[in-house]
């Protein structure tokens, strides 16, 4: 019982030290790209949500990268050069990845 008991606290310390990391700087993703577009998405809690959703939307035809920020819930997607992106298909990944999509801001 005493394992039991020390093996769920050691696993909670972990979950809650991963969801207060801070915000990670990431220099991938410029929102002044003139081919970057943002869009709200709801539902992301931690830093470990972000990986899933940008894998997904990596995946939609036209996107050259994406970057999503758990904190500011908001999800970057930059376009290959000369693409026209989805909105829509951009949507559809957001809820593949078991998201919320808000707007798109920009």
């Amino acid at each position: 019982m005493k394992q039991l008991s020390f093996l769920l606290c050691l696993t909670l310390m972990l979950c809650v030290q991963g969801c207060s990391q801070p915000e990670q700087t990431d220099a991938r993703v410029s929102i002044q790209d003139s081919d970057a577009r943002v869009y709200e998405v709801f539902g992301m809690d931690c830093p470990g949500c972000h990986g899933g959703l940008e894998k997904l939307v990596k995946r939609v035809s036209g996107v050259k990268e994406a970057q999503a920020n758990w904190q500011k819930q908001r999800l970057v997607v930059v376009a290959q050069p000369n693409a026209e992106l989805d909105d829509e298909a951009i949507y559809d990944a957001i809820k593949r990845a078991n998201f919320t999509p808000g707007e798109r801001i920009q």
